[in-house]
């Protein structure tokens, strides 16, 4: 049976934008990648769509849509929804969310996990909260290998945290530089989320070559060389 990955992230754009270049990358090496997401961003900003009268379904549609045509870039499984509201997943959704998690880990056994760290990359309470439930059901499943998503160049000029966060420690960096057009198609099918996107070439650079960085959660880091590899060394 082939190695799989689950991203479990909180919103469209969160799996292309932080780890769209690593998802692609194991995919193309026939890993099954699959994706996760709380809410489908029915609150956030609209971008294109800022002036066609949408309601939340309608725009929650659009971002469903947009997510699965950039996971079909990149190479991942249509992505799946828990259905929480979005900005409320820590208020509203905790508990079903984690149940809904553990139900499908314990189905789809994934080798390894992508989420969210305490610090959110940006702070978001959405992230937080999903990076918190999902690791919690990691752990009631047994899941044995874990990575929270950093901050990497392609986010250098956007989704800074209004108030300062302190991200765990670099363990993991993975060089996706074959992959980054890939992850910049993907990108630029959130037309909704145009403020994420820049057209500057340092920024357009940074993004196609850039490697993506995590921590490794569990197993528990080790005192060291940043590994290049999740779970097990690439090939």
């Amino acid at each position: 049976m082939s190695r799989r990955i689950l991203g479990i992230f909180a919103h469209p754009d969160d799996e292309t934008f932080l780890a769209g270049g690593t998802l692609a990358k194991y995919a193309d090496a026939g890993w099954e990648v699959s994706v996760l997401c709380a809410t489908r961003g029915e609150a956030g900003r609209r971008g294109d769509y800022e002036k066609e009268n949408l309601s939340a379904g309608e725009f929650a549609l659009v971002r469903q849509r947009e997510m699965e045509k950039a996971c079909r870039v990149i190479g991942v499984r249509k992505p799946l929804f828990m259905k929480c509201a979005d900005g409320r997943v820590a208020k509203d959704c905790r508990n079903s969310a984690k149940a809904i998690i553990v139900r499908f880990l314990r189905k789809w056994k994934p080798d390894v996990i992508i989420t969210f760290g305490p610090d959110g990359v940006s702070g978001h309470t959405d992230h937080v909260a999903i990076g918190g439930i999902a690791t919690a059901a990691a752990r009631e499943a047994g899941i044995r290998s874990l990575y929270y998503v950093l901050r990497s160049e392609s986010l250098s000029t956007c989704c800074e945290p209004e108030v300062p966060v302190s991200p765990p420690p670099v363990t993991t960096v993975i060089d996706v530089s074959g992959f980054g057009e890939r992850k910049l198609r993907a990108m630029r099918c959130y037309r909704s989320q145009e403020h994420l996107l820049s057209e500057d070439p340092a920024v357009i650079r940074d993004t196609l070559n850039g490697p993506e960085h995590f921590h490794r959660a569990f197993p528990a880091e080790d005192a060291g060389e940043i590994e290049d590899h999740l779970f097990e060394p690439f090939s």
